[in-house]
């Protein structure tokens, strides 16, 4: 069985991937748009073409994130385990 935290997300029950819980607190759009590798802009062009409904606030919230990452998908380069593996591919001295 895979390792997973469970959220409540707007009524429903959410998995996320242990690999990627480092991922899930509130954050602001132009975070979101870096793990990505997009702009601020082409990221509010995604969601506008995914219907997805985020505050105007300033941070968002836990379950919006969330929302952006199911419809979106996790960002690949947010892996954990990639980011970790990165580190220790380093030449030693």
């Amino acid at each position: 069985m895979k390792d997973v935290i469970q959220y409540h997300v707007n009524g429903r029950y959410v998995e996320v991937p242990k690999e990627y819980a480092h991922l899930v607190c509130m954050k602001r759009r132009d975070d979101l748009a870096k793990e990505y590798d997009i702009s601020e802009r082409d990221l509010r062009t995604l969601l506008r073409e995914h219907n997805i409904k985020v505050s105007k606030k300033h941070l968002l919230r836990i379950e919006e994130v969330i929302e952006v990452y199911l419809e979106l998908g996790w960002p690949i380069k947010m892996h954990k385990d990639i980011v970790h593996n990165k580190m220790d591919t380093h030449p030693k001295r």
